[in-house]
This record gives C-alpha cells, sequence and structure tokens, in this order.
C-alpha cells in the first residue's frame, strides 16, 4: 500500500533518515525480519489495523514517514519511505537516487526497463494535481517499487518521465505483492535488479 493507494485503504508511508545503502532494506530494516527488529525506530506516532496486518508508522526526525506492516505470524512483509517534499531530506537507501531529484527516466536508464506493474493497482494513478507512476522490480527476494510523482502543468513540452519525481518507495513480500495487487504485467525488456 503507498500514500497514494488510500482509497479505502489504510495508507501507509515511511522515509529514511540517512542516505546509507543496505541490502534490501530501507531504514535498516528488512522483508522477513520479526516485528523486534522495529523497536530500533523506538515507538511509533501511528499503529492501525488493516485487513489481518498490523501497520505502524513513523515520522522522523527529517520530516520524512515511514511505515512497516507486519503480518499475523509477526513478520514484515511491506515497508514504504515516502518524501516529505524538504530540499533537507531527500537522501533514500539507495545511494544515487534522491527524492525530489530523480526521474522515471533515471530509473528506467539505471534499471534498463520499465519493471513492472500489478493488474489490481496498475502503474499510473491520477491525483488532484498530477499523476503518480508505480514501476516495480524483483530485488533478490523483494518486490521493489519507485513511486514518481509529476504535477500536470498546461503547455510543458518536457516528456513526462523527466517531470515525474521519485517521492516514495517500498519494498514487498511476493506473496502479500501478489495477494494484495494481483498479477504481473511485465515491460518487454525487463530484468531483475540489484539494490545497492
Amino acid at each position: 500500500m503507498n500514500k497514494w493507494l488510500s482509497n479505502g485503504m489504510v495508507a501507509m508511508a515511511f522515509t529514511l533518515t540517512m542516505p546509507r545503502s543496505h541490502a534490501q532494506s530501507l531504514q535498516g530494516l528488512h522483508i522477513g525480519e520479526d516485528q523486534s527488529s522495529l523497536a530500533k525506530l523506538g515507538a511509533p506516532g501511528a499503529v492501525e489495523k488493516y485487513k489481518s496486518y498490523v501497520v505502524s508508522k513513523w515520522t522522523l526526525a527529517n520530516g520524512n514517514e515511514l511505515a512497516a506492516t507486519v503480518n499475523s505470524a509477526g513478520k514484515i512483509v511491506y515497508l514504504e519511505s515516502d518524501w516529505n517534499g524538504s530540499a533537507d531530506a531527500t537522501g533514500s537507501d539507495l545511494n544515487d537516487l534522491r527524492f525530489g531529484a530523480t526521474s522515471l527516466t533515471d530509473l528506467r536508464r539505471r534499471f534498463g526497463s520499465n519493471g513492472f506493474a500489478f493488474k489490481g493497482r496498475g502503474s499510473v494513478l491520477r491525483i488532484p494535481d498530477g499523476v503518480v507512476m508505480m514501476n516495480a522490480y524483483d530485488a533478490a527476494s523483494v518486490v521493489v517499487t519507485f513511486f514518481t510523482k509529476v504535477a500536470v502543468k498546461a503547455k510543458n513540452s518536457t516528456p513526462v518521465a523527466d517531470r515525474a519525481k521519485l517521492d516514495s518507495l517500498s519494498m514487498a513480500d511476493p506473496d502479500y505483492a501478489k495477494s494484495e495487487w494481483g498479477e504481473r504485467v511485465y515491460d518487454p525488456d525487463y530484468k531483475k535488479i540489484e539494490w545497492k
């Protein structure tokens, strides 16, 4: 789930305070870890139920938000990082990707394809002031999704993919992703990515 996918669903958010890289992790947390690992973030600002899951949310020191979804077995199945829009909080867990600066064009160039979409959520979501594009990839044993946002402005000839800037990113257990969003639709040039 994502802050952009909150139509009747609990919005989840979480963001990074440091631009460090961890293998398939966000804020040092990994998919499949026991919920006890969340304690290193301190008490969450909010805890909500979503279906059979528990969603914990934090607002970090830089104002960005972080959310972790835990299943009934006490394992982390979904993590999401959302940018607060501040120029002082653009770092991400992937060293050279920056919230508000990295474009969809940059992501396509780096990863060699447009990734894949899930049939149940599509790849584009309209919002009041523009659109959010969702591009997912397999990275080792997790599904990573990059959410790029573009404000639609009249008479702008710049390609949309150049204007779409990284706004959120998430990691999900593949089984959780399939249960939430269904089957995948792949770009013809799709390939797995490395998270580094």
